[in-house]
């Protein structure tokens, strides 16, 4: 609170009327970040206006070029917060799950509208697929702020696009992304 005190130029008792307590002030700012960076990227997953190769590529893209972007914080605060919450105030945990559910949520629902549209093949486990490309959500933001190069996350996202289980006439992937050896930039 010391250090969001001097930042802001207000004095705690300010922070506090203005925010309540640090509880609160947490749940508002990871709120704020989650609508601020996550709303536009996932707004765009949701209008599934291209294949769904292409929705998730620039999807998943998109996480990689925020988590490398120098104006925007470092790593993403919600999977930061998934890990720092693990042991923290029960409420914290809530507010935490419910985002990484509502994530989880905007990408199981563009794999039913891919399945609708016949994008998958029909033995596609949806809740696994999504449970993975949630996985790779998280992977990108570690990546992204542990210092890893804009190269490899591009590679990263293209090895993991590569696991979903679109039908083999499905445009998305030329032939040779499908089948390039994977190599560290």
């Amino acid at each position: 609170m010391n250090d969001l005190a001097d930042a802001s130029g207000m004095a705690k008792p300010g922070l506090y009327a203005a925010f309540g307590d640090k509880e609160a002030l947490f749940e508002k700012a990871l709120l704020h970040y989650f609508e601020t960076y996550g709303g536009p990227v996932f707004a765009q997953l949701k209008l599934a206006r291209k294949n769904v190769v292409e929705d998730f590529r620039d999807f998943l893209g998109a996480i990689a070029d925020l988590t490398l972007d120098k104006n925007t914080p470092a790593g993403c605060f919600l999977v930061n917060a998934l890990v720092d919450c693990t042991y923290g105030p029960e409420r914290h945990r809530e507010v935490v799950t419910g985002l990484r559910e509502s994530r989880y949520s905007a990408i199981r629902e563009r794999l039913l509208k891919a399945a609708d549209a016949g994008e998958l093949r029909d033995d596609a486990d949806i809740d696994r697929v999504a449970t993975f490309l949630d996985g790779q959500f998280s992977a990108i933001a570690l990546l992204g702020r542990s210092g890893c190069k804009e190269a490899d996350l591009k590679t990263f996202v293209e090895t993991g696009l590569q696991a979903l289980p679109v039908r083999d006439d499905l445009d998305g992937f030329s032939e040779p992304e499908r089948n390039a050896p994977i190599l560290r930039q």
